[in-house]
């Protein structure tokens, strides 16, 4: 072997004396050329990492094994891989649609940050302003509640209730609506 010393130019010449065989044994056992190449790069690049312990005599028979194992590892476990049928442009399409854009995705949270908010304001406001009508809203609509059973509650008719939700709801409208529409312009 021409490389006698320890260090880069030791291992330069270990590889271009070796590469091919190495190659060569890894294709044997994968039976691909991308593969074989990807075990080649591995197999020197272990020895890169204990060419200071190594017998650089024996570097041959030990690139030779250590890529015979790797390839016979590498096709073991490919064996347990199934193949994926490819996809039609129609099943791509709808694939996509699950997932999104980056952007779009911060856009989306960043809005539903801003709906939070108002959304957190809007109740603080409403407490501030009349707490029969934060009663009411928060039990019909944010507890889901069905408007009858709410009315019952708080001790009032159907009717009378339903006057009151749509005062509140005019309420946030006439004070919150701009804002609810710039988020959305979002």
């Amino acid at each position: 072997m021409k490389a006698e010393s320890n260090g880069r130019d030791a291992f330069d010449a270990i590889y271009e004396e070796n590469a091919e065989i190495v190659y060569q044994t890894a294709k044997r056992y994968v039976g691909n050329h991308h593969a074989a190449e990807e075990i080649m790069q591995e197999t020197f690049l272990k020895l890169f990492q204990v060419m200071e312990n190594t017998n650089i005599r024996a570097a041959k028979p030990w690139l030779i094994l250590t890529a015979k194992y790797a390839a016979m590892n590498y096709k073991r476990d490919g064996s347990r891989e199934y193949p994926v049928a490819e996809f039609t442009e129609e099943e791509e399409e709808r694939l996509s649609r699950f997932f999104e854009d980056p952007q779009e995705c911060f856009a989306g949270k960043q809005m539903e940050k801003e709906y939070i908010e108002l959304a957190d304001e809007i109740f603080a406001a409403i407490y501030k302003k009349n707490k029969r009508w934060y009663d009411a809203l928060t039990i019909t609509y944010v507890l889901e509640k069905p408007q009858k059973q709410v009315a019952e509650q708080m001790g009032m008719d159907l009717e009378s209730f339903h006057s009151m939700l749509y005062r509140a709801r005019k309420w946030v409208r006439d004070h919150y609506e701009y804002r609810l529409d710039r988020i959305r312009e979002f």
